[in-house]
């Protein structure tokens, strides 16, 4: 006999549709689907083929480990895809050591509900309590290899989408005075790390994401017309953006003493990768004096700044690099020279102390 279960979410929303074959002699068989015609359908037809003796019951039942998927996802190669593939690779190491010997079919809401209270519960080896945007990403990458898993079918449903994320602190959004600008500016200035003030003005004077801006390599730079070209964004849409005097002056020396055998304009020291700027950017906060502040924060400054100045909503999301305007794709070579003259004013006022 065939039954049909809803599975909801706690908003109420219906996630999929379970279907449950038992009968008398034979194991009980379940699978899940988005669709309740989809569930319908193969019941009926596992029922048929159960009563036939055509089914393969060890076929459907193999179980896969949470480990061998971990496995598995890096060597298909779905790591690479992940724009923050360190921090993503952090996470699932954090998950193997919870359910690494667990079979996935075995991996409940439940227990994943469990493991993330335990989460935001248990302090840091800094002794410090992971932020609600921390455990968010922790169980995102989480979700992330769930998700391959079903599309293996190794799994019938992701067991993550039962959960809402939780709300997150309004830091990206807070926006700093001038004084908290110049400060911000001269503890990174000041910073053990070169690169920090050069990464940080760009940011903070094209509203560049820090991803863009790390991935940028020399043959990007283009010293005559003071422009960057990113080709690496969120959307995957390249964009241009200009770069003020004291930047190109900065990018100029650290051309000069390049490291020919690294592509990447803020190249690491130690390996062909990206620096990694997490450390000497909290402690230049720290320095500042400022709470309650993370670089995506610049990029917020930035579209503030920009709108202040009097920028129309074309400009704003030519300048940031959204393209929720379909008609934004015409005005690519116009990138830019829309951006500059928001980008110069910026400029003045941050380095020359105006009130912003």
């Amino acid at each position: 006999m065939a039954s049909i279960y809803k599975r909801k979410n706690k908003k109420g929303k219906t996630l999929s549709w379970k279907a449950v074959v038992r009968i008398k002699g034979y194991p009980s068989v379940c699978k899940s689907f988005e669709r309740k015609e989809e569930a319908d359908d193969w019941a009926q037809g596992t029922e048929r083929d159960i009563k036939r003796g055509r089914f393969k019951f060890d076929q459907h039942n193999k179980l896969y480990t949470f480990e061998e998927l971990i496995e598995r996802f890096i060597n298909d190669g779905k790591l690479e895809h992940h724009k923050s593939s360190k921090d993503t690779l952090r996470h699932l190491n954090f998950w193997k050591k919870k359910f690494g010997s667990y079979a996935l079919v075995h991996l409940t809401t439940d227990k994943i509900g469990k493991e993330r209270q335990l989460l935001i519960n248990t302090p840091t080896t800094k002794g410090t309590k992971r932020s609600p945007a921390t455990v968010n990403r922790y169980m995102s990458s989480l979700s992330a290899i769930l998700t391959y898993a079903k599309k293996l079918k190794w799994i019938d449903e992701n067991p993550c989408f039962a959960f809402s994320k939780l709300k997150e602190s309004d830091g990206r959004d807070r926006v700093l005075s001038t004084d908290e600008i110049q400060r911000l500016l001269s503890a990174c200035k000041e910073s053990a790390n070169q690169y920090l003030y050069c990464i940080v003005l760009i940011s903070i004077t094209t509203g560049a994401r820090k991803g863009e801006i790390l991935a940028l390599k020399w043959p990007d730079i283009d010293f005559e017309n003071k422009i960057a070209f990113l080709r690496i964004t969120k959307n995957n849409k390249p964009r241009t953006i200009p770069l003020i005097d004291e930047v190109i002056e900065d990018l100029q020396k650290f051309y000069q003493n390049r490291n020919v055998h690294k592509p990447l304009v803020f190249a690491s020291k130690t390996a062909f990768g990206k620096i990694d700027i997490k450390k000497s950017w909290n402690k230049a906060l720290q320095t500042a004096d400022i709470k309650n502040y993370v670089f995506h924060s610049n990029r917020h400054l930035f579209a503030t700044l920009v709108a202040k100045q009097g920028a129309s909503t074309l400009e704003l999301q030519t300048a940031t690099g959204h393209s929720s305007l379909s008609m934004l794709q015409r005005y690519t070579h116009l990138q830019a020279n829309i951006t500059r003259k928001y980008t110069e004013n910026i400029s003045n006022q941050i380095l020359g102390g105006k009130n912003v």
